[in-house]
């Protein structure tokens, strides 16, 4: 694998007692914003690959309203491991799935996706990532496969939020 994307799922609706965290639907704002995030990573054109999104309600939406601009001919795997799952869990996902493919889609939850994003760049002064947030990383083809600590470099940060989209 080159390539790893890692998406935040779109904003969701508010936790509320009777409904479970995981079957919460995006809300208004998010339906937006994950609208405008499709809209600009059209003009990436990403080739045909693998995508790997958690189970829940919101992540599922979210790939939704992505598969065009993700190319929708790109292999989707279903994964309830993703769901809230730690930096470490996500790490051996992205390793197990990586053979045999050069680009990788994650889309998932925090603070996994942040930790991750921290551990592969090997900077842990980043920011969570938002939601609707869109990270493209690089891997350095000499590093070992089994050090992926600091092996990564962004490509691209952005965050889309209030119809605009942010480069961070």
């Amino acid at each position: 694998m080159k390539f790893l994307n890692i998406i935040r799922h779109a904003k969701a609706e508010q936790v509320l007692a009777e409904k479970k965290d995981f079957l919460r639907c995006l809300s208004k704002r998010g339906i937006n914003d994950i609208k405008n995030l499709d809209n600009y990573l059209l003009q990436f054109n990403f080739k045909k690959h693998k995508i790997i999104c958690s189970t829940s309600i919101r992540t599922k939406k979210t790939l939704s309203f992505l598969k065009n601009s993700l190319n929708p001919d790109s292999k989707i795997i279903y994964s309830f491991d993703l769901y809230l799952a730690t930096f470490k869990k996500l790490l051996n996902i992205v390793e197990s799935e990586s053979k045999n493919t050069n680009m990788i889609t994650l889309i998932g939850h925090n603070p996994g996706l942040s930790d991750l994003l921290s551990y592969l760049v090997g900077n842990y002064d980043i920011n969570d990532m938002g939601t609707s947030s869109f990270v493209s990383l690089t891997f350095d083809k000499s590093k070992k496969a089994d050090s992926y600590e600091g092996s990564a470099k962004i490509e691209s940060f952005i965050q889309s939020k209030n119809d605009s989209i942010i480069n961070l």
